[in-house]
């Protein structure tokens, strides 16, 4: 592990990698700190449709195996690594990794994404990693020809349903409005998948079981019926939360959370930037990151240029 880099990029997600992309092309040095696999929260995901030049839509998996490609082709080494805190030292910043070590920078791009919301009903926590999941791509096949529910009305969550639908016997979509949030396209390939059952307007309860999950507690919210869904495995997506704690107290956040910065990438600190799902911003895409990093790569430039 390095004691110091240039340009330190903490995430190595679509933006990450993006950014990573760009300021290898363009000469500067940086290196990317990512604790899991490269491609962040998008290597779980499925199926990503929306994604320009994939007409036949592209799995998660494949598209983060190709940015991560593309960027040591480029030279970028890529560290698997968390980092606990950054801390502004004068000039510089000071990055407290998980491991204990230490690394230091002259910029640093923010790239940490977001974390799924634990919904707090009881369960939920007891039955974690037995029947409780946040990945339906990471845990579903351990489902196969069973009884599962889907928690949510988002994108997310009906891209995972019809994933689960697949493999498994039942999925059950629980979502506590009377309509779905999801896109159109979603909701109607939804309705039409015979396997998958919609229960709107209802609200999950608790999570049943002891060794693992036999079922949901779940109530109608219009009549106040109370009944249980038997299922063998539980999979939430009610929202994402942005992973900024290591910046905490040194950057201006958001009141959710994220971090404060504009198209631009450019927060309240010089010389650090947030690019992805961890900035304030309108949409959370793929699109939307990668965006973010190809401007970050030139913010930095420009950051770099005023120091000299």
């Amino acid at each position: 592990m390095p004691e110091r880099v240039f340009v330190a990029i903490i995430g190595g997600g679509p933006g990450g990698l993006t950014a990573a992309i760009y300021l290898a092309r363009a000469g500067i040095g940086c290196t990317v700190f990512e604790p899991a696999a490269p491609g962040g929260m998008v290597f779980m995901v499925h199926q990503i449709e929306n994604y320009p030049g994939f007409p036949e839509a592209v799995s998660g998996r494949e598209l983060a195996g190709r940015l991560e490609a593309q960027a040591r082709r480029f030279g970028v080494e890529i560290f698997q690594a968390g980092v606990k805190k950054v801390q502004s030292a004068g000039r510089e910043f000071l990055l407290e990794l998980d491991s204990g070590g230490r690394v230091t920078a002259s910029a640093v791009i923010v790239a940490t994404g977001g974390k799924p919301k634990k919904l707090g009903v009881p369960g939920e926590e007891e039955l974690f990693g037995r029947g409780v999941s946040y990945c339906a791509t990471c845990d579903g096949n351990f489902y196969r020809g069973q009884e599962v529910a889907v928690i949510g009305g988002g994108d997310s969550a009906l891209q995972e349903a019809l994933y689960l639908s697949q493999i498994c016997r039942t999925v059950y979509v629980v979502h506590r409005r009377k309509e779905l949030r999801a896109k159109k396209v979603l909701a109607d390939r939804c309705k039409e998948r015979v396997n998958i059952k919609l229960e709107l307007n209802v609200q999950v309860k608790a999570v049943l079981g002891e060794d693992g999950v036999r079922g949901i507690g779940v109530v109608d919210k219009e009549t106040g019926e109370e009944r249980v869904l038997e299922v063998s495995g539980v999979f939430f997506y009610v929202g994402m939360e942005p992973v900024t704690d290591m910046v905490k107290g040194l950057v201006k956040l958001a009141e959710d959370g994220s971090i404060e910065a504009g198209e631009d990438t450019v927060t309240s600190v010089p010389g650090l930037f947030a690019v992805g799902d961890v900035r304030t911003k309108r949409a959370r895409q793929v699109a939307t990151a990668v965006a973010d990093g190809a401007n970050a790569s030139f913010a930095i430039e420009e950051y770099l240029l005023e120091q000299k």
